[in-house]
C-alpha cells in the first residue's frame, strides 16, 4: 500500500523538480533573447524606443509570477487555516461587486492563460506517470 503512495509522491516530486528546471531554462532563454535584442537594437541607429523595448522584455513575467504564488500560496494556507481562510473570504464579500470582478478577470487573465499553459501539461505528465503511465 505504502509503495503506491511513495510512488505517487516521487512522481509528483519529479514533476515539481522539472517544472522548475523548465521554468529556469525558460528564464535563461529570456535572457539570451534580451541581450540579442539589446545587440540588435544597440547596432540600430533608426530604433527610437530601444529603452523602452528593453524593459518590457526584462520585466516580461514577474509580475504573472508573484500573483501567480501568492493565489496558490493562498489555496495552500486555506487548507491549513480553514477558519482564517473563512474570514478572508467574508471580508472579500464586504468589497464591492466591481471590484471583485475586476481583480477574478486579472487573476483569470494571469492565471488561467499563461501560468496553467506553463505547469499544466507537466503536472498531468507527471500525474499520469506516477499512475503508471498511458493508458
Amino acid at each position: 500500500m505504502a509503495i503506491p503512495i511513495i510512488a505517487a509522491v516521487a512522481g509528483l516530486v519529479g514533476t515539481v523538480v522539472q517544472g522548475i528546471s523548465d521554468y529556469v531554462g525558460q528564464k535563461q532563454a529570456v535572457r539570451k533573447a534580451v541581450m540579442e535584442n539589446r545587440l540588435r537594437l544597440a547596432r540600430s541607429d533608426r530604433e527610437f524606443n530601444h529603452e523602452w523595448e528593453m524593459r518590457q522584455l526584462e520585466n516580461a513575467g514577474w509580475k504573472d509570477d508573484v500573483l501567480f504564488f501568492a493565489w496558490i500560496g493562498f489555496f495552500v494556507w486555506s487548507g491549513f487555516c480553514p477558519e482564517q481562510a473563512h474570514e478572508v473570504l467574508a471580508s472579500w464579500e464586504a468589497l464591492p461587486e466591481w471590484f471583485l470582478r475586476i481583480t477574478f478577470w486579472i487573476v483569470a487573465a494571469v492565471l488561467g492563460v499563461k501560468k496553467v499553459g506553463d505547469y499544466l501539461p507537466g503536472a498531468v505528465k507527471g500525474i499520469r506517470d506516477a499512475l503508471g503511465g498511458e493508458r
